[in-house]
């Protein structure tokens, strides 16, 4: 695949992450997917780390930083267990 121009690249490797949510990629596979030459591939993930849509892991992969964020929050708030009815309760209604 030819070049692509760093506007370009930047639209197409910020489209992927858009369309695959939960997607973690490295370097290597991004530049793969993309078909981007290796160091405009590198300017593009700096750059998009840097707007903040996309944050650099503690393994090196690159993933969007909305889905970073959203993996720490809790799954359940404190009331979830108040609808769930034991057996006990169901045998004495």
């Amino acid at each position: 695949m030819n070049k692509l121009p760093f506007q370009q690249a930047l639209e197409r490797i910020r489209a992927e992450f858009q369309e695959m949510p939960g997607m973690k990629l490295t370097l290597e596979q991004v530049e793969r997917l993309s078909g981007v030459d290796r160091s405009v591939c590198q300017q593009v993930l700096d750059a998009l780390v840097s707007a903040k849509f996309l944050a650099l892991r503690s393994d090196g992969s690159y993933a969007r930083a909305q889905d970073g964020s959203a993996s720490r929050r809790p799954a359940l708030k404190a009331g979830w267990t108040a609808t769930v009815h034991s057996p006990a309760s169901r045998r004495a209604g």
